[in-house]
């Protein structure tokens, strides 16, 4: 009866896991989009002079990893979607290790996680996004001095 008990505080703590790390994922989209927004913004301040083109040239740099976060966050916002809504414990995470596996998008290795570790993941992406949106700012900044 305990052990019971204990599996449903668990499964209901993974749904609440998934939930928050979705919403963090949605904040990211949101991070990532200003951050590329900010490297547009230099690029334009960038052609001014010679000077003020390193920082555009270096955002516009930036802008290729933010796509890839963009990317990384959008998959994994569906993926800890899904299991928000239908978190039904380890047989969730069997399937979508399944699945990541037969795509090849995760090596064998690292199947088998728990969720929370899984969630510590994910959000290294949000933390990720946000410092580079925080640099192409400083940079579309640095180019409208140097302009």
């Amino acid at each position: 009866m305990a052990a019971d008990r204990d599996a449903g505080v668990v499964q209901r703590t993974d749904a609440w896991i998934a939930h928050a790390v979705t919403g963090a994922l949605a904040g990211a989209a949101w991070i990532g989009a200003a951050g590329l927004a900010f490297a547009m913004l230099a690029a334009g301040l960038g052609a001014g002079t010679a000077m003020s083109r390193w920082p555009a040239a270096l955002a516009l740099l930036l802008a290729l990893p933010q796509l890839w976060l963009l990317l990384r966050v959008a998959i994994d916002r569906r993926l800890f979607g899904a299991l928000a809504t239908g978190a039904q414990g380890q047989s969730d995470l069997s399937g979508l290790d399944a699945a990541l596996l037969e795509l090849g998008w995760m090596p064998a290795a690292r199947a088998a996680r728990p969720l929370p570790e899984r969630a510590r993941g994910a959000l290294r992406l949000v933390r990720a996004s946000a410092v580079l949106t925080v640099c192409q700012l400083l940079l579309a900044l640095l180019s409208l001095i140097l302009r």
